[in-house]
């Protein structure tokens, strides 16, 4: 054995030999579990219940320090826990150096296992830490870096954890700033990174707050399985929620003014947010900017049985709603995205502007461009109440039906540029609770309309000329109905659209009629009224029966859009039983006034067996009796 290993041997002993000689009078002079009492006596004079059910025990070697079992610990309100084992080190240098003050603690480390905390705020859901273990290194109230090492499960197995180095600074006995730089905090599949400084004497918080990409979808489901009060929505797409992350940067002073900026990408759109308040005129105000959003993937899915089209568990104005929870004042919001993308169409260039105070929002101004044409709207939303209510006036101007049929039923029947200027009131959590509470009333006006299931005019001479009372023309019908603008009323009630006093026409041919929309439902008719005002249907068109002229013809449309724009086939043709009846009935007068009625004063033949049995055949065989 070399001379240099029997020094250090030699050394090691005599050191251990001195800790123990050391830990020995140390306990011989003084005993920590003397000093329980007064512990938690100083405890308790600041609010807190401490009870110190194990031992205090001196240690010596390797570090100073003492090791306390046992501590349960209360403020009586809202927080409880237990620390099986707490150890604190001391450092010697400090303790021999004897510069130790409150800002300058001789602390070396403090550490904890297995502790548990449970937290029950003023909520019906109190939450509960275990398995928290807790290292503090280098612990400095003077503004020096120190290292915090705290992991924890929480809701029965879901894991956290938190790593930075921070910083506190205590000036004239008050605690001035805290702050922690580069940390790492990590829950269940969450990961947060950032940095935080709190001035305390200028009131002032800074910092920056970056994520990893979440899939919000799958943590939410993780969370439900411990929390039931969670609910992993019902969208459209299962991708949806499923890649989400953010970048934020902030400045807050909770006196005065606050500065918020964020980047969230949700699902690979990204949406810039800009957010500003200021306490001392207790405003606030958002700016939320994006390129586009696939507003379809978070809808809820369509209910695959026809008697649950009634379940819409999304609360649509729960968004809107969160701004007020968050600041009582003034609030001003600007929306602004260049397309938002549902199931078969698109709503481009989307600005909205409201203002609101506690939970009442005005929207001072939307606009935004669909099929070809513009929306716009003013409106108020009334959160005061559990059941949000509101008002809007809406004008939209130069619709293109062609596209909007194309898009809500996949048809082309129907064409023209849609107008409207419309009043609403309604109030509901959800769609369809909306649309059955919307009661308003408005006027529209349908530009070059025109329909291509059928050609009127074609359908009513050909059934004039199939009884003879008129002529066909040579030329060929086009496709379809060329109308005259389309002018009508609007109205809600029950979940209906309905559209009356509807005038139109074609040739002369000239149209009324009413239609009812089923919101809900998602299906439509329309009945309508045609009257021949000429001798022929048109220009072109064929010659028409005195006897015709002036007479109603009934039509009748059906159909349905939207998610069932295949459960009803579309169809749009004039009533043939009443065309029928009406035609026969025009033959028999005609056959009656020429072989029953004299030539010369037209009075009716009276005597003629067979005449009398002829007419009963005819009214007979053509249901006039």
């Amino acid at each position: 054995m070399s001379k240099l290993t029997k020094w250090l041997l030699a050394t090691g002993l005599i050191v251990a030999v001195i800790a123990a000689l050391l830990t020995l009078v140390l306990n011989s002079l003084v005993d920590p579990n003397d000093y329980k009492s007064d512990i938690e006596n100083t405890a308790k004079q600041n609010g807190i219940t401490l009870s110190i059910e194990g031992n205090i025990v001196l240690n010596v070697f390797p570090k100073l320090g003492i090791t306390v079992e046992r501590i349960n610990f209360s403020d009586g309100q809202s927080i409880a826990g237990k620390i099986p084992k707490l150890d604190v080190t001391f450092g010697w240098l400090a303790l021999l150096g004897g510069n130790i003050s409150e800002t300058n603690l001789p602390i070396d480390s403090i550490s904890l296992a297995k502790g548990t905390l449970q937290y029950s705020p003023d909520t019906p859901v109190p939450v509960q830490f275990d398995q928290i273990e807790l290292s503090i290194n280098d612990l400095s109230l003077n503004g020096n870096d120190f290292q915090i090492n705290l992991s924890a499960q929480a809701l029965n197995g879901l894991n956290l954890s938190l790593r930075t180095t921070a910083q506190i600074d205590i000036q004239d006995q008050k605690l001035s700033r805290i702050a922690a730089r580069n940390f790492t905090l990590i829950v269940d599949q969450i990961t947060l990174k950032g940095n935080v400084d709190a001035d305390l004497t200028t009131q002032e918080i800074k910092g920056s707050l970056a994520s990893s990409s979440i899939n919000l979808r799958q943590q939410i489901s993780r969370i439900q399985k411990r929390l039931p009060i969670f609910v992993v929505p019902s969208m459209s797409s299962d991708k949806a929620l499923s890649d989400v992350s953010f970048n934020s940067e902030f400045n807050v002073n909770p006196w005065g003014y606050s500065r918020y900026v964020h980047k969230l990408v949700l699902d690979g759109q990204t949406f810039a947010i800009d957010i500003t308040a200021d306490q001392s005129t207790n405003k606030m105000s958002m700016s939320l900017n994006g390129d586009s959003l696939s507003l379809a993937d978070y809808l809820p899915k369509s209910p695959q049985n026809p008697d649950d089209i009634n379940q819409a568990p999304v609360a649509i104005f729960a968004p809107l709603a969160v701004p007020f929870m968050l600041w009582r004042g003034e609030s001003n919001i600007e929306l602004a995205i260049n397309s938002i993308q549902l199931d078969s169409f698109t709503v481009s260039n989307i600005y909205a502007n409201a203002s609101g105070y506690l939970k009442v929002l005005e929207l001072t101004s939307f606009n935004a461009d669909l099929f070809g044409g513009n929306v716009n709207a003013v409106g108020t939303l009334d959160l005061n109440a559990s059941t949000p209510r509101f008002s809007l006036e809406s004008a939209i101007y130069d619709i293109d039906l062609a596209q909007a049929f194309q898009a809500l039923s996949e048809t082309q029947d129907f064409t023209g540029y849609f107008n409207m200027d419309v009043s609403l009131e309604g109030s509901g959590t959800n769609i369809y609770e909306i649309q059955k509470s919307l009661v308003g009333n408005g006027q529209f006006k349908v530009v070059t309309p025109s329909y291509g299931g059928v050609n009127i005019e074609e359908t009513i001479c050909q059934a004039i000329a199939l009884f003879g009372n008129g002529s066909n023309s040579p030329q060929q019908w086009p496709e379809g109905t060329q109308l005259n603008d389309i002018d009508g009323v609007l109205g809600f009630t029950n979940g209906k659209i309905m559209l009356t006093n509807m005038t139109t026409g074609t040739g002369n041919l000239n149209i009324t009629g009413q239609s009812q929309v089923q919101m809900v439902e998602q299906s439509y008719t329309l009945n309508a009224k045609a009257v021949l005002t000429s001798a022929t249907s048109s220009n072109n068109g064929c010659s028409v029966n005195k006897r015709l002229q002036n007479q109603v013809i009934p039509f009748s449309c059906k159909g349905s859009f939207g998610a069932n724009n295949s459960s009803t086939q579309s169809s749009c043709a004039p009533d043939q039983k009443v065309i029928s009846v009406l035609l026969k009935n025009t033959l028999i007068q005609q056959l009656g006034e020429k072989y029953f009625t004299t030539p010369n004063n037209g009075a009716p033949i009276n005597g003629d067996s067979i005449q009398n049995a002829l007419k009963g055949f005819f009214k007979k065989k053509l249901g006039d009796s």
